[in-house]
């Protein structure tokens, strides 16, 4: 069910679009055109977060109509035929999108975590390579945690650990870093590293089985059976 926020945003959005006579491209003055291509891409977005493929593609559409360089309106046809299964396609759009607008970060991210979800890893790295290097990314720590996370599937060990680590420099309550930092020293047999990094962890998210289970099998390791046990009592409760 869509909450009475978005149902709004939408209504708005329309209205914009109503008021400012976006019947034809050629009815447009220069000066409406960018408003009415921001609108559209408004909508499209609005309509995509509503799981609404069919309208968020249209609005889309209608925007890369007016400005057909729109990078917000390109990547965000990307994920709209990402979720459609139109990989080719939704590629294609990502790779526009950053070829009109390389500062675009978060497109840049979304990109990096499709080319990931292909399988792409080593593109996935690149993109979050490049994506990393913007300071004023508000979240950036998020960027180095996929990044270190990209590199972990590629078995870079030392580079997945700088990245990990850099997140936590950037905002060390950023939980997620914490854990793959744990899963990667644990995998290397650096018990009292991975400890420090899950009992972080621990502290700033809540505990799920993965999580639980993965400091079990640290304590064990570490001999520390009465806290394993104690990890397992809070597993059980999952079941």
């Amino acid at each position: 069910m869509s909450s009475p926020r978005s149902g709004a945003l939408l209504t708005a959005l329309l209205i914009t679009l109503w008021l400012s006579g976006c019947a034809a491209n050629t009815d447009m003055t220069a000066q409406q055109r960018p408003d009415a291509a921001d609108a559209y891409t408004q909508l499209g977005v609005a309509y995509f977060e509503r799981n609404n493929l069919s309208r968020a593609l249209d609005a889309l559409s209608r925007a890369l109509e007016i400005a057909p360089e729109h990078a917000e309106a390109l990547q965000a046809l990307a994920l709209v035929y990402q979720q459609q299964g139109e990989m080719a396609l939704a590629r294609e759009h990502f790779q526009e999108a950053l070829q009109n607008a390389p500062d675009f970060t978060q497109a840049r991210n979304n990109f990096a975590a499709f080319l990931y979800a292909q399988g792409d890893f080593q593109t996935a790295c690149e993109q979050l390579e490049i994506a990393s290097q913007a300071a004023n990314y508000p979240r950036r720590s998020q960027l180095f945690t996929n990044l270190g996370q990209c590199y972990i599937a590629q078995n870079q060990i030392n580079p997945a650990r700088n990245a990990l680590q850099r997140a936590q420099q950037i905002d060390p309550r950023y939980a997620r870093s914490y854990y793959l930092l744990a899963e990667l020293e644990f995998s290397q047999g650096n018990d009292s590293q991975a400890w420090r990094s899950m009992q972080t962890y621990l502290q700033l998210a809540n505990p799920n089985r993965e999580a639980l289970q993965i400091a079990i099998d640290i304590a064990y390791s570490r001999g520390e059976d009465a806290i394993a046990a104690d990890y397992q009592r809070q597993l059980d409760q999952f079941e």
